[in-house]
């Protein structure tokens, strides 16, 4: 598998989830920098990851952010050097290409927050530049910003360990500094000389902690972490090979190499080993500007929204609170009596933050009203809520300039004539008709012959429902004394055909 193939695939591995904050603070505890520059006008701060191989730089940017950057004189390999005394080997001292990713204060953000409580060796770097970031876009905070300039570079060069952030040691942090800093080593002769190392020069004393924390391994006469035993090999890569990137391919080669009794397969491990650690990557996706950091854009756009939906929580909660605080007594009104201006201007205020219906659209509606437009249609073409236009029509909305008449309530009875879409008259016909052992089709057709085209079937049907149920069809009020004594004595003559 080529280096970009593998860079992909590794890649696609990591795509749902970053990896974790302990091993990313391992990881730049050995092979990065936190930094607070100056430059011409002003500061330059951030993360710096330097690495021959990108994938940890892609991954990291995927879902961080930042740019991955080089150097003509760091990035003009192209031909690999190979050992001499075996052809298929590549040189150990084959000069990689290098590869920064840089991550600076326009998009930090959300590593810093990520890392947070996770450092060990730059614990005090990461305290410095999340307090800069706090005074970043701040003009006037000059002193306090190259106070924190000075103490940043100071602690970059001067190497203690703060012992109290020994603490928070895991095993995800032991396999980013291992895959920063971690080396594996295989005797190519005879294959039975190997060993895992790490090395931490100017912080020694994390190594010993690792070999607390372990239980297994040793510091050498070079003051280096080494685990010498195969058994204890096997632990240690059972332990962290989930967690790594960089030397991923390389630890599940020696484990296989560990494994064996089979030379062969043995060389073979050697050899994918071998390549891991010495061929040159030629990566030429640099300085890309959003391509290859989906994750953190997501991320970004995910954030604002949370801080939206925070934002109208609140101030839901405070509105809520005043309103509490306005009733009863608490109202500066309370008690006191309104003017009809006073009420009229509350109605106005009251309809306007509802988002209510203008006066020109009120008047607009009555006028379609009148020429015989239909609800439905209304509602269509003004694109209002047909609730909207039956409060305009019983004058329920009314326009600012008007007084409100104060409406009667309805009878049951003339809730129930208004209601009706057929005429007393045309009740009588179709009683008629029914006496006479008509069906309702015949009834329906007989009225469609004499142009009244507002009765329907449904209208014919819920007659004779209504009939045999007793329930009273003509009010009294609707037609004259004669009329209403032929009305009732049609209904004896009905119930006397359904005995």
């Amino acid at each position: 598998m080529s280096i970009i193939e593998d860079n992909k695939k590794l890649l696609n591995s990591f795509k749902n989830n970053p990896p974790h904050p302990s091993y990313i603070a391992g990881f730049i505890d050995g092979d990065g920098c936190i930094f607070i520059r100056k430059i011409l006008d002003g500061y330059q701060s951030g993360f710096s990851i330097t690495q021959c191989r990108t994938n940890i730089l892609q991954i990291i940017r995927y879902h961080f952010g930042g740019r991955i950057t080089t150097s003509s004189n760091r990035n003009n390999k192209i031909i690999n050097l190979m050992d001499t005394e075996k052809d298929d080997c590549y040189h150990k001292h084959n000069i990689r290409n290098q590869y920064n990713l840089i991550i600076q204060s326009n998009e930090y953000q959300i590593l810093l927050e990520y890392l947070q409580n996770s450092f060990i060796i730059k614990e005090n770097q990461y305290q410095n530049l999340n307090e800069f970031n706090k005074l970043v876009n701040l003009i006037d905070k000059k002193e306090e910003k190259e106070e924190l300039y000075l103490k940043c570079s100071s602690l970059n060069k001067i190497c203690n360990l703060n012992e109290i952030y020994l603490t928070r040691l895991n095993i995800e942090y032991i396999s980013g500094l291992f895959d920063a800093e971690g080396c594996i080593y295989i005797d190519n002769k005879k294959y039975t000389k190997f060993y895992i190392s790490i090395t931490q020069k100017n912080h020694t004393q994390i190594l010993y902690d690792i070999v607390k924390f372990l239980g297994f391994g040793t510091i050498d006469c070079e003051i280096k972490f080494k685990i010498y035993n195969k058994t204890n090999c096997l632990k240690f890569i059972h332990l962290v090979k989930n967690y790594l990137i960089v030397k991923y391919n390389q630890v599940v080669a020696f484990e296989k190499f560990l494994e064996t009794d089979d030379i062969k397969i043995k060389e073979q491990m050697y050899l994918i080993c071998n390549k891991e650690k010495h061929e040159i990557e030629v990566f030429t996706d640099l300085n890309q500007n959003d391509n290859g950091k989906e994750g953190y854009l997501e991320t970004l756009k995910l954030k604002s929204l949370k801080e939206q939906i925070c934002k109208e929580i609140c101030k839901k909660q405070v509105y809520k609170e005043k309103s509490e605080k306005m009733k009863g007594e608490g109202n500066h009104n309370y008690g006191k009596p309104f003017s009809e201006e006073t009420k009229k201007k509350m109605s106005v205020s009251i309809r306007e933050s509802k988002g209510g219906v203008s006066d020109e659209i009120i008047i607009q509606v009555r006028k379609m009203i009148n020429d015989g437009y239909k609800n439905v249609d209304i509602q269509n073409l003004m694109s209002l809520p047909r609730h909207t236009i039956t409060r305009i029509k019983n004058f329920q909305i009314i326009c600012r300039t008007e007084e409100k008449k104060e409406k009667q309530a309805l009878t049951q009875e003339q809730v129930n004539l208004s209601k009706r879409k057929i005429d007393a008259d045309d009740i009588i016909i179709v009683i008629e008709k029914f006496i006479e052992n008509w069906k309702p089709t015949q009834i329906l057709n007989y009225f469609i012959k004499e142009n009244k085209t507002n009765i329907t079937i449904d209208i014919i049907k819920n007659i004779k429902r209504n009939l045999t149920n007793n329930k009273k069809i003509i009010y009294e009020s609707e037609l004259s004394q004669t009329k209403y004594e032929y009305y009732t004595t049609l209904i004896k003559q009905f119930t006397e055909t359904l005995v």
